[in-house]
């Protein structure tokens, strides 16, 4: 007769992983989702421009400067755009090499319990929880990377800011003067 109890604590091990791979795939699917929200408002921030700007454009007297900061705002907008795809990006591949963790771990956790009964099946178990673990370190690799960038179009969008609030103080004191 099997023992059941030693099959189902054989593969225990990797489910502590795939508990911890699952904390990170919730904290990656929310990260994607509030990136996803934020590609969004720029879509809709470039399209309201893009209204005011021909607005402007088809006025009997269109104001150069409100154009060129509409043309300015719209290309910031595009480079962030392409930043936060990027991150999206990289979460994306965060997790799915989260996922492939817990793919592999999961197998290897059925190989080791079922090696208890057909000892063959370590044999599989091993090269799965090898590959398991390597996925974890492309995932944290990956969510690295992604962290480094996170503050990119943030600062892109500061010193956007910056430098059209000095040309308004410029034009203003020029305008005053």
């Amino acid at each position: 007769m099997t023992d059941w109890s030693k099959i189902i604590s054989a593969g225990v091990g990797p489910i502590i992983i795939i508990s911890a791979c699952g904390l990170l795939c919730l904290a990656f699917y929310n990260r994607l989702a509030a990136v996803v929200t934020r590609l969004r408002s720029f879509h809709r921030e470039r399209l309201h421009e893009h209204e005011a700007m021909a607005k402007e454009a088809a006025s009997p007297r269109p104001d150069e400067q409100a154009l060129f900061r509409h043309r300015e705002l719209i290309g910031m907008l595009e480079t962030q755009t392409h930043h936060v795809t990027r991150r999206a990006r990289l979460i994306r591949h965060t997790l799915g090499s989260l996922l492939m963790t817990i793919g592999c771990l999961a197998l290897c956790s059925l190989c080791v319990g079922l090696s208890t009964v057909w000892p063959a099946m370590i044999y599989l178990a091993v090269p799965l929880f090898v590959i398991g673990l390597l996925m974890l370190v492309v995932a944290v690799g990956l969510a690295m990377w992604e962290l480094k960038l996170a503050l990119d179009p943030v600062n892109l969008e500061s010193r956007f800011v910056r430098d059209m609030v000095e040309q308004f103080d410029r034009a203003a004191t020029t305008n005053g003067a």
